[in-house]
C-alpha cells in the first residue's frame, strides 16, 4: 500500500528503520522538496543531479570557495555567461549605466537656461534632487525585485521607465513638468544602476569579476565628465531639450541588445509566492523615511530656515520611520531587505561605508569643480568639460589598472588603502585652488583625486561580495545591492550637503555685499536675489568690475566650503578602508566549478 514520506538532507537520513534501504551513487547529502513524494514498495526512483533549487551549501561540504544561491530557485553557476552573449551583455550594461550616470551631471549645464525660460530659478535645485532622491531610496527595493521578476525583465523595465522620464523632460513646458520628468528618470535610473551591478556580478565568477566591475567605474566617470561636454554643446548650439532626447536612441539600443542576447535563467516557482518574498512594509518604511529626511535636508537653509516646520517635521518623522524600519528589518521581517550580517560583519559594513563616503566627496567635488571652472574662469559648459578631462582620464585608467591588479595579485586591501590615501590628499589639494591657479597645478590636483575614485568602486563591491554569507540564499545579490545603496545614498547626501554648504555660504556673503553697496548701486540688483546671482555666471559678468570682484571672491570661498566638506568625507573613507577585509580573491583552482557542484544522477531504492 502506498505511503508518504519526506526525505530531508541531514546526515541522520542514514539512520532510518530497517525497512528502508538507501543506495546513492553520490556521497553528497540529498534533499528533496518538502512537498510529499508518493512512493510504493520496491519503487525505484531516479532523479537527475542538477536540482538547482537546492542550496550548494547542502550539496558541498569541501573547502573550495563558492557563492550563495541566487534566491530565485537558481544557483550562482546558472547565471554565468560566456562568448558573444557575454560581450553583448556587457555592452548593453555599459550603455545603460552610462545613460543613468550621464543624467547626474548633464543637468548642471541647463540650470541657467531653463531657469530663465520658465522663470523658476528658485526650483532649479530640484532638477538634481528630483533625480537623485528616487534613485537612491528605491535601490534596496530593486534588489529584491530583480530576484522575483528576473534580472533581464527588471533591467528592461528600468530602461523603459527611464526613457519615459527622458521624453517627459524633453517635452516639458514648465519647470514643474521638467522636475516630474526628472523624478521618473530617477525611478528608472535607480533600477538600471542596481540591476546592472547585479548582472555584472552574476555573469562572471568572482575571480574574473574585477574586470566586469571596472566597467562601472569607467561608465560613471566618463558620463560624469562628458555630461557638461554634451550638455554644453546641445544647450549652446541646438536646444537644452536634446540633453534628454539623446537618451531615447541610446536606451533603445541597450533595450534591443538585452532582449536578443541576454537570456539568464528565469526565476523558479509561482509568481505570487515569489512576490511574497518582497518585504512591502520594510520597503515602505525605508523609502518614506529616506525621502522625508533627504527632503528636509534639501529644504533646510535654502527654502526654509532650520528651525521651521517645513524642515523639522520631515526630518523628525523620517527619522522615526527609519528607526521603525531598522526594528522591523532585523526583528520582525521574514524577508529582510538587509541581512543583519551586513552590519555585524565588520568587513562588509566598512567596505560598503567606504563607498558611501567616497561617493559623498566624488559627486560633491565634481559638481563644484564644474562650478569652479564655469564661474571663476568663465568657461563655457563645453570648455569646463575639457578642464575636467584629467579627472576622467585618471579615473578610467586607474579603474582598469585596479581591475588588472586585483585579478593578478588577488589582493583587495592594498588598493582600498591606496584609494583612501589618494582621496584625502586629492581632496586637500582642491583647497589650494583659487582664482588664478595655473593649469598645470589644476591638472595635477585632479589626477590625484581621480586615482582615488578609480581604485575604489570595484574594490568596495568585491570586498563585500567576498565576505557575503554563502549559507544565506540571495546574499550575493543583496550584499551587492547594499553596497550600491550605500554608494548612491552617499552620492545623494554628498550632493545635497555640498549644495547646502555652497548655497548658504555664497548667498549670505553676496547678500551682505549687496547690503553694503551705496544706494544708487543697489538699484542694479532690483528684482534679483543672491541665489540667482550665485547660479548665473551671466549675471555676475554683467556687474560692475569692483562689485564683480567682491562677489567672485565670495563664490570662491563658497566653493572652498564644498571642498572642505569633501575633505572630511575622504578622511572618513580612509578610516573605513583600513577596516575592510584582508581576504584575497580565491585562485582559479580554489573556486568550486559547476562540475564539482553538480550532483550526479543517483538512485533511491525504498522497500516497505
Amino acid at each position: 500500500m502506498p505511503f508518504k514520506r519526506s526525505i530531508h538532507h541531514s546526515r541522520s537520513i542514514l539512520n532510518m528503520d530497517n525497512h528502508s534501504e538507501f543506495f546513492f551513487t553520490s556521497p553528497l547529502a540529498v534533499h528533496y522538496p518538502s512537498s510529499v513524494t508518493q512512493l510504493t514498495p520496491h519503487l525505484l526512483v531516479e532523479q537527475e543531479g542538477n536540482d538547482s533549487e537546492e542550496s550548494i551549501n547542502d550539496k558541498y561540504d569541501g573547502d573550495k570557495y563558492y557563492e550563495s544561491n541566487a534566491g530565485d530557485g537558481t544557483n550562482a553557476f546558472d547565471h554565468h555567461v560566456t562568448g558573444l552573449p557575454l560581450y553583448m551583455t556587457l555592452v548593453a550594461c555599459f550603455m545603460s549605466l552610462f545613460l543613468a550616470a550621464l543624467d547626474m551631471t548633464i543637468i548642471v549645464t541647463i540650470f541657467a537656461t531653463v531657469g530663465n525660460k520658465f522663470n523658476s530659478f528658485g526650483k532649479i535645485e530640484w532638477l538634481t534632487s528630483g533625480f537623485l532622491l528616487p534613485m537612491c531610496v528605491l535601490t534596496p527595493s530593486y534588489g529584491k525585485i530583480s530576484i522575483v521578476f528576473g534580472r533581464k525583465n527588471s533591467l528592461m523595465v528600468g530602461i523603459f521607465i527611464f526613457e519615459i522620464g527622458s521624453l517627459v523632460a524633453a517635452l516639458s513646458n514648465s519647470m514643474d513638468m521638467l522636475i516630474g520628468g526628472r523624478v521618473i528618470q530617477g525611478l528608472g535610473g535607480g533600477c538600471i544602476q542596481t540591476v546592472v551591478s547585479i548582472i555584472l556580478t552574476e555573469s562572471v565568477p568572482l575571480n574574473f569579476r574585477s574586470y566586469s566591475l571596472s566597467l562601472m567605474a569607467v561608465a560613471y566617470t566618463i558620463a560624469s565628465v562628458l555630461g557638461p561636454f554634451i550638455g554644453g554643446a546641445f544647450t549652446s548650439h541646438v536646444s537644452w531639450r536634446w540633453c534628454f532626447y539623446l537618451n531615447l536612441p541610446l536606451g533603445g539600443v541597450s533595450f534591443i541588445i538585452l532582449f536578443f542576447f541576454f537570456n539568464p535563467p528565469k526565476p523558479k516557482g509561482k509568481l505570487l509566492k515569489n512576490i511574497q518574498k518582497i518585504d512591502f512594509l520594510g520597503n515602505f518604511l525605508l523609502i518614506t523615511g529616506l525621502v522625508l529626511v533627504l527632503l528636509g535636508l534639501t529644504l533646510g537653509g535654502t527654502t526654509y530656515g532650520w528651525d521651521e516646520a517645513g524642515v523639522l517635521l520631515p526630518i523628525i518623522i523620517g527619522g522615526f520611520m527609519l528607526i521603525s524600519f531598522a526594528v522591523w528589518n532585523f526583528q520582525g521581517s521574514k524577508n529582510p531587505i538587509f541581512f543583519k550580517e551586513f552590519f555585524m560583519v565588520p568587513q562588509i559594513f566598512f567596505g560598503a561605508t567606504s563607498g558611501f563616503f567616497n561617493y559623498c566627496f566624488f559627486l560633491g567635488n565634481i559638481t563644484y569643480l564644474t562650478v569652479y571652472f564655469q564661474v571663476i574662469f568663465s568657461r563655457s559648459p563645453f570648455e569646463s568639460g575639457v578642464d575636467l578631462l584629467p579627472f576622467i582620464v585618471s579615473i578610467s585608467i586607474s579603474a582598469i589598472i585596479n581591475g588588472i591588479l586585483i585579478k593578478t595579485t588577488r589582493y583587495l586591501k592594498p588598493y582600498f588603502i591606496i584609494s583612501g590615501i589618494f582621496g584625502v590628499v586629492g581632496s586637500g589639494l582642491l583647497l589650494l585652488l583659487d582664482r588664478d591657479t595655473p593649469t598645470s597645478k589644476r591638472i595635477g590636483y585632479l589626477i590625484v583625486l581621480g586615482v582615488s575614485v578609480g581604485f575604489q568602486i570595484q574594490t568596495a563591491i568585491l570586498s563585500c561580495q567576498v565576505m557575503a554569507p554563502k549559507t544565506l540564499d540571495s546574499s550575493l545579490i543583496l550584499v551587492t545591492t547594499f553596497s550600491n545603496f550605500m554608494r548612491f545614498l552617499g552620492g545623494t547626501l554628498g550632493t545635497i550637503l555640498a549644495t547646502l554648504a555652497f548655497s548658504v555660504t555664497g548667498t549670505n556673503s553676496i547678500r551682505k555685499i549687496i547690503e553694503d553697496l551705496p544706494y544708487k548701486e543697489k538699484n542694479q540688483f532690483y528684482g534679483i536675489n543672491a541665489a540667482q546671482i550665485l547660479s548665473s555666471p551671466e549675471l555676475i559678468n554683467n556687474l560692475p568690475k569692483e562689485t564683480k570682484e567682491q562677489i567672485m571672491d565670495k563664490i570662491m570661498e563658497a566653493i572652498h566650503s564644498t571642498f572642505l566638506f569633501g575633505l572630511g568625507c575622504s578622511c572618513a573613507a580612509l578610516v573605513c578602508c583600513i577596516f575592510a577585509t584582508n581576504k584575497r580573491i580565491p585562485r582559479d583552482e580554489e573556486m568550486l566549478t559547476r562540475e564539482e557542484a553538480k550532483i550526479p544522477s543517483r538512485k533511491l531504492k525504498i522497500e516497505a
